[in-house]
């Protein structure tokens, strides 16, 4: 849906074009997970055609893989004193797209929501499993380098800043007469 990819006013900022690259190395990354060159793709090309073959037999059929990977902000937590906050933790998380739309209660796309609709349910079984194999074996690797790889580090620096201009606002804009309970070392949590 070339539409949906990025707001048109976000694009032109500096946040935008690191949020489009860090997108585009995530679709790089699980290409490279997923390539039957690599161990984990190798596995999961190997499974995956096994499962196929249990379905369709001999059928000449092309092996339906709808699998995007979304870069989702996951558990936050601010660490706050009288005067100041830092961010004790803030990770990101990897998601299926299908799963983030449905976890996020949000309305699928038409276009999107009818790629994941298969007339044939042996073609929707076997795309569950590769979604399965994905969140088993992909997903936790391409989270784990979205947290702590020097290639998603700008986009770990802008989640931050994000983190905190919002610990800000939500500080700030109840006034400074009411500041709210706060004490020494206080710990706010936002899960999003």
């Amino acid at each position: 849906a070339p539409e949906n990819i990025i707001d048109p006013i976000l694009e032109k900022t500096d946040i935008g074009k690191i949020f489009l690259e860090a997108d585009l190395q995530l679709k790089r990354d699980t290409a490279s997970l997923t390539s039957p060159q690599n161990p984990e793709g190798k596995s999961y090309w190997d499974k995956l055609y096994k499962k196929a073959g249990e379905l369709f037999g001999s059928e000449n059929i092309t092996i339906p893989t709808i699998t995007r990977p979304w870069i989702v902000p996951n558990e936050v937590i601010v660490r706050e004193t009288e005067d100041s906050a830092y961010i004790y933790k803030a990770t990101l998380k990897v998601m299926l797209e299908e799963d983030y739309l449905i976890s996020s209660g949000e309305r699928p796309f038409a276009t999107t929501y009818k790629q994941y609709a298969f007339s044939d349910p042996r073609l929707k079984e076997l795309n569950q499993y590769s979604t399965q194999l994905i969140k088993e074996t992909i997903i936790p690797k391409l989270t784990k380098e979205v947290n702590s790889s020097k290639r998603y580090a700008k986009l770990r620096q802008v989640y931050y800043s994000l983190v905190l201009s919002r610990w800000f606002k939500q500080k700030y804009s109840r006034g400074s007469a009411v500041s709210g309970p706060q004490s020494a070392g206080q710990a706010t949590s936002y899960v999003k």
